[in-house]
């Protein structure tokens, strides 16, 4: 007997969805304890004046953390979903923007190492897939309405 395509849609949607969540949440956990090392990623990106770099570095990595704890946990998942597709978005103009600029920095997605050089090429790949896996959590999850109490 073959399982019904929506609980085959239904199964892969919470596979990803907790995938998502916890690539988020692998993400940030550097960040979050080691903001200072963030803070030079952000600097390297050229684009803020300091005193957001020290604000992007600290309150940045605490988005991920609650997006990847929503995501994992099937609260908020579409809300999750929306923003982390957002941030890719973001993410991946960055990359592109900043190899139009010449500029061969660390994107400071997994690793805090800010004099690491990146793949251009790579990195927008990766995002393109962690955009699709939010498009697809934002698309295909089922949020259950709670009923009106009477």
């Amino acid at each position: 007997m073959r399982p019904h395509p929506s609980a085959v849609v239904k199964n892969v949607t919470v596979v990803i969805r907790i995938a998502l969540g916890a690539v988020f949440l692998f993400s940030c956990a550097g960040k979050i304890t080691d903001p200072t090392a963030f803070a030079a990623i952000v600097t390297n990106y050229q684009l803020l004046p300091p005193p957001l770099v020290s604000a992007t570095a600290v309150v940045f990595p605490w988005i991920e953390a609650v997006c990847g704890l929503a995501l994992v946990f099937g609260r908020l998942e579409k809300g999750a979903a929306l923003l982390t597709s957002l941030m890719m978005v973001v993410f991946t103009g960055l990359i592109l923007y900043n190899g139009y600029r010449g500029l061969n920095i660390a994107c400071g997605c997994f690793s805090l190492a800010a004099n690491e050089p990146s793949n251009i090429a790579v990195n927008t790949l990766r995002n393109l897939v962690i955009l699709a896996a939010g498009a697809w959590v934002l698309f295909f999850s089922k949020h259950q309405r709670l009923a009106s109490v009477r």
